[in-house]
C-alpha cells in the first residue's frame, strides 16, 4: 500500500536518534493536531523535506523519544502506520 502511514528509522552502533516520517504520516500528524496536543508537540519538532518530514531525538527531551512516538503513532492509527528500520533490510 503506498500510503501507508511509514515512520523510518536507521540503526547505527545499536542506537538510532532521528526517523524519517512519509508524507502520508506527515499529513495524518498534521491533521491530528488540531485534537491531540502530543501530536501538534510531535508536528512543532518536524523538519519538513520533500519526502515528508525528518524528527530527531533531542536528549533535552528525554520523553520524546522515537519508541514513545511510534507508540503514539500506533495508537492512533492502529494498522495503518508502520515502523520501518532500514537498518535490518539494507545490510548495515
Amino acid at each position: 500500500m503506498n500510503d501507508r502511514l511509514k515512520m523510518a528509522t536507521r540503526s547505527r552502533f545499536g542506537f538510532s536518534n532521528r526517523a524519517q516520517l512519509n508524507l502520508p504520516l506527515l499529513g495524518a500528524l498534521a491533521a491530528s493536531g488540531a485534537g491531540c496536543e502530543v501530536c501538534a508537540e510531535i508536528q512543532r519538532d518536524v523538519l519538513v523535506n520533500p519526502e515528508g518530514g525528518e524528527y530527531v531525538e533531542a536528549a533535552s527531551f528525554p520523553g520524546r523519544t522515537l519508541r514513545a512516538i511510534d507508540a503514539h503513532f500506533k495508537a492512533h492509527w492502529k494498522d495503518d502506520y508502520q515502523l520501518v528500520d532500514l537498518s535490518r533490510t539494507d545490510g548495515t
